[in-house]
């Protein structure tokens, strides 16, 4: 009995220092980071800041079994790459989604029979519980081009201030923000910028 408790002790210590030393280690990192904005430059990154991760669908063809290769049919399908050829890219080589439909290389309807017109809210949020990151600010417009409100309100989102916590993790997993983000639009896993674009106060940009 002795022993057990002993080896219970031991651990919760071990499992006590550990987390200390994360902690140090997270104040440290943003110490340094801090240090570095104050004077006015950032350290450099590495090109792939999280690996060789897996990017959305358009990286490659369909995975299986979403096609079936031995149905005499499936070469007449158009390969993502084909279709995505015709479209505007980003900085890192993947559709611009937003920047074709500005620039009206897709065409997006509001019903069907494309008789309707799309309801566009131009009402950009601000979002600043954002850490030491720069804020990010949430375009309607460029959603409500090709979205109804109800694809997000009010099953995703509650149209109210503070009233949708959102975190990273959140995201990455498919949740809030990752439901269409990581899946159909750009991954939020490389492209920190297009989310966090606005500074804070005193704050230089570094994208």
């Amino acid at each position: 009995m002795a022993k057990a408790l002993q080896d219970f002790l031991l651990a919760r210590r071990a499992r006590s220092l550990a987390a200390a030393l994360a902690l140090v280690t997270g104040a440290l990192a943003i110490a340094g980071g801090a240090a570095a904005q104050a004077q006015g430059a950032l350290p450099e990154l590495p090109e792939d800041l999280f690996g060789a991760l897996p990017e959305p669908a358009t990286e490659a063809g369909p995975p299986p079994p979403v096609h079936d290769p031995a149905n005499p049919d499936h070469a007449k399908l158009q390969q993502p790459k084909e279709a995505f050829a015709v479209l505007p890219s980003d900085a890192r080589g993947r559709p611009d989604w937003v920047r074709a439909l500005r620039e009206g290389a897709i065409q997006p309807r509001a019903s069907v029979r494309g008789d309707a017109a799309m309801q566009v809210l131009e009402l950009d949020v601000l979002m600043k519980n954002t850490a030491q990151m720069p804020y990010v600010k949430f375009p309607h417009g460029a959603h409500t081009q090709w979205l109804a409100c109800a694809n997000c309100h009010d099953a995703l989102f509650v149209p109210k201030a503070g009233a949708n916590p959102t975190t990273m993790p959140k995201i990455l997993a498919g949740e809030s923000c990752g439901v269409c983000h990581a899946k159909v639009a750009f991954t939020a896993m490389f492209t920190c910028e297009r989310c966090h674009s606005e500074p804070q106060p005193g704050q230089q940009r570094w994208w």
